[in-house]
């Protein structure tokens, strides 16, 4: 194909070869060309914009959309009064000088410290403070949690699952051991699964990842925490235990998220942990997440019931593995916790009024 301009004629391989010349690459002589090629082809996009200054136009941007978001954002703080509460007046700095896990004792009044995601939905009204007589110990409450009336249900379940454990036996006393383990286990993760439909029927669907880190390590893995939940960047809140003089024991460090149904805010959160290098997915060692619902009901891992005291492995969403069986595994139904929640109205749409 020939193009026509000024009179003349051009066929399109000239045009290419024109626009694909190497004269057109870089002017000037040839250690000047050398020099910006050699530059080109080690240029780092990624470096650059790493060590990138920003210019005095960008920074003035910056300053003022941030000014727009302290002047729009409700902040709240579930813990705001308590003494061992990261306080809303306080930056974080401040409140880990205030409140160093290393060295703050343990008391009745200070049986934890705590800090509050502050971009939390602010509730229409007063949250629960109390399950039954007793200041929650565990993640905030949504302001619909019905948490007494759970912990009277569940405990009404664990009943039953004795009740029906203990038919299962006499009924096949003369039975294999086998045969009636694997009775009494079907019928377990039946009252499992009542139990967590239970907690997510009454809004009582918080939960924890659990860490447990040396005592002359609890500091630093805690500031790491702390920061991040203030800025937004882990759960709904967290939690670490004080100094109880015993310099052996590991200390226990929780962070929550809103609801263990949720296995995509649960995971978003294992992934943070690890890019925060709390968590070494090349390990086997591994954390463990807990629903408040199994705190409530005293399910620990030597449960006189044998239900797994966690519902989640770290592993699980760091190292995934197909799984093609079907029906219940480990105490859990495949597919239950697996649903994928997008909440308008949650914590993570921050409460911009």
């Amino acid at each position: 194909m020939a193009m026509k301009g000024g009179g003349h004629a051009f066929k399109q391989e000239d045009l290419d070869a024109a626009y694909l010349s190497d004269e057109s690459d870089f002017y000037g002589d040839e250690t000047m060309r050398q020099d910006f090629e050699e530059r080109a082809n080690n240029f780092n996009p990624e470096e650059w914009w790493k060590h990138k200054v920003p210019s005095l136009m960008e920074i003035a941007e910056l300053n003022i959309e941030t000014a727009k978001l302290q002047q729009t954002a409700t902040l709240y703080n579930y813990y705001q009064g308590t003494p061992g509460g990261r306080q809303l007046e306080e930056t974080v700095a401040e409140f880990l000088r205030r409140l160093p896990p290393a060295a703050t004792p343990l008391s009745e009044q200070l049986p934890w410290i705590r800090i509050c995601n502050p971009y939390r939905k602010v509730p229409k009204q007063a949250e629960q403070r109390t399950v039954g007589n007793d200041l929650t110990a565990e993640g905030p409450p949504d302001e619909e949690s019905e948490w007494a009336r759970f912990v009277v249900q569940g405990q009404r379940l664990l009943e039953k699952l004795l009740v029906v454990k203990n038919e299962i036996e006499e009924r096949k006393l003369r039975q294999a051991k086998s045969t009636i383990t694997k009775a009494a286990n079907a019928e377990k993760n039946k009252i499992v699964k009542e139990i967590l439909d239970t907690a997510a029927k009454l809004h009582c669907t918080s939960g924890k990842w659990m860490i447990f880190c040396p005592p002359e390590e609890v500091n630093a893995v805690w500031s790491i925490v702390a920061r991040a939940t203030a800025e937004n960047d882990l759960g709904i809140a967290a939690k670490v235990a004080p100094d109880d003089g015993n310099n052996r024991k590991p200390r226990l460090i929780c962070i929550y998220t809103k609801d263990f149904t949720d296995r995509q805010d649960v995971s978003r959160v294992i992934h943070k942990l690890k890019s925060l290098g709390l968590v070494d997915a090349t390990s086997n060692k591994s954390i463990y997440y807990k629903c408040d619902a199994y705190t409530y009901l005293g399910l620990n891992s030597a449960n006189r019931y044998g239900i797994q005291a966690s519902l989640y492995d770290s592993r699980e969403f760091l190292k995934p593995k197909s799984n093609d069986s079907k029906g219940m595994k480990d105490g859990k139904v495949d597919g239950y916790f697996y649903k994928q929640k997008k909440d308008e109205d949650s914590w993570r749409s921050v409460g911009l009024e």
